[in-house]
């Protein structure tokens, strides 16, 4: 699974991903139709800045120092965890159902991107728990969009993938509520 594109790229441009970011928020499903070529910095840098944004600012509406650390240090560990592993199956979906092997990067890109909608409803979550919901239900169309368009992945088998995923999601949430 080693990433053999190249890519010499190898410096963080901060200027270039915050303007990015901008349009991005302003057309989502446009600039998810068509991922950028950044390199593993960047999307790291995105990813962890985006997570302890996410993290201390729902700590912070709390004001709840615990949780604030929380967004501080384990935020961004969880939630590349995550998005490591959502990246992970949709690599081995391409490898096994599809046949093909796709760029794992440019996975992970997906991942990340599709993922703002959630950090941003994150924020509010402390006061209304179901927003999470909301907000990994937006980058659920986000991730369909980005299959489709990016690695060309029939809508239905779309639909399916993120369907179970997003199933996963919603149970392992409601089980937590009864808990």
């Amino acid at each position: 699974m080693r990433d053999v594109s190249p890519n010499k790229k190898y410096g963080v441009d901060l200027n270039a991903l915050i303007h990015f970011l901008i349009d991005y928020i302003k057309h989502p499903v446009q600039k998810i139709s068509h991922l950028p070529d950044w390199n593993w910095s960047s999307l790291f840098v995105v990813h962890i800045l985006l997570s302890i944004v996410s993290g201390v600012l729902a700590g912070l509406l709390k004001f709840n120092f615990y949780r604030v650390a929380f967004g501080l240090f384990l935020m961004p560990l969880v939630s590349t965890a995550a998005a490591l592993t959502m990246s992970l199956f949709l690599y081995y979906y391409f490898q096994f159902i599809e046949n093909r092997t796709e760029n794992f990067r440019k996975i992970f890109t997906l991942v990340v991107l599709a993922s703002i909608p959630f950090y941003l409803f994150q924020t509010i979550s402390e006061y209304f728990s179901f927003v999470s919901i909301i907000g990994f239900a937006f980058a659920s169309v986000l991730v369909i969009v980005g299959l489709c368009d990016n690695f060309s992945v029939e809508k239905k088998k779309a639909y399916k993938v993120v369907g179970v995923l997003f199933s996963l999601v919603l149970l392992t949430w409601i089980s937590n509520k009864l808990t």
